[in-house]
């Protein structure tokens, strides 16, 4: 498989998107039946996104796994990843509660069928697993891996903004596209930073975690008074600050020590002479401008 990262990485979006739009129409009761729905929605999540993403290695050759950073954390970025998780955890939260002003319509029943899978199924694991820890390692497996290795020819800033846009764009919401660019932001420096996917993956997990049970109610807290939403605001924005200043302090340091080390570094092509920025050539790849229209049509149609 010679096509371009440029090329390949919207285009396998665009068909894992599809595959997520096609799904929406299954009928996870009746499918089910007496069984656990959970591991219905479990199969369906491999199916849709980690089937197509280790094909995709498969067709890249037996030596692309080398690119998608599939390491332990080292011990001194433990720090670090902690950092990155409380950063992620509040700043999401505090993206959340200002979209939730502005749009209350579109979280009244964010969490419903969550709430039905807690339920049905008898345990707050089952949900933890299916709708937090699963989804967690197969998107960081997809974006922060596959994505951000496709573009990583293409410099660091290149990998990091398209593997964070594309993240965004599969979970089909306007409303919601700020906070999941954030997230995906944080998430791929996190990966860069500690060059593992792993450290990645637990942030993600645990950050779903958050979301998944304890989010419902800051939302609650927030609808009773606007002086209540304003506090909140406050205090969750004033904490995402220090911690972002705890995981930037900590992330230069970091990289720092592999430069000093004469560690590998994200690669970095040279443009040639008339050559387009390569954001520029990023953003303009025909896939990738297909990607976009699709989200936008899937988006409002859904």
């Amino acid at each position: 498989m010679k096509i371009k990262g440029i090329h390949a990485a919207p285009a396998l979006i665009i068909f894992i998107m599809a595959l997520t739009c096609a799904a929406g129409f299954v009928d996870i009761k009746s499918i089910s039946g007496a069984s656990n729905p959970m591991l219905t929605i479990t199969v369906l999540q491999l199916v849709i996104i980690g089937i197509p993403s280790v094909f995709f290695c498969l067709l890249r050759g037996h030596d692309y796994s080398k690119k998608l950073r599939l390491r332990f954390i080292p011990a001194r970025h433990v720090t670090m990843t902690v950092y990155s998780l409380v950063f992620t955890v509040f700043g999401s939260m505090a993206l959340s509660l200002m979209m939730y002003r502005l749009f209350p319509d579109a979280y009244d029943t964010g969490n419903a069928f969550v709430s039905y899978t807690a339920v049905e199924t008898g345990g707050a694991i089952y949900a933890a697993v299916t709708l937090a820890l699963v989804p967690a390692i197969l998107e960081e497996f997809l974006f922060r891996g596959i994505i951000s290795a496709e573009y990583s020819t293409y410099g660091a800033a290149t990998s990091i903004i398209m593997s964070s846009v594309m993240f965004a764009m599969l979970h089909m919401s306007f409303v919601k596209l700020p906070i999941y660019l954030f997230t995906g932001v944080i998430l791929a420096l996190t990966a860069a930073v500690s060059d593992s996917i792993i450290s990645s993956m637990l942030v993600h997990g645990l950050n779903n975690i958050f979301v998944l049970f304890l989010e419902p109610y800051l939302y609650k807290i927030a609808a009773k008074s606007d002086s209540g939403l304003a506090l909140m605001m406050f205090m969750v924005t004033a904490l995402m600050l220090l911690f972002a200043v705890l995981f930037f302090m900590k992330a230069e340091r970091l990289y720092g020590d592999r430069a000093y080390a004469n560690e590998d570094a994200p690669l970095i092509r040279k443009r040639k002479d008339n050559e387009y920025p390569h954001m520029v050539q990023a953003l303009i790849s025909p896939t990738f401008i297909i990607l976009a229209v699709f989200f936008v049509v899937l988006t409002v149609v859904s």
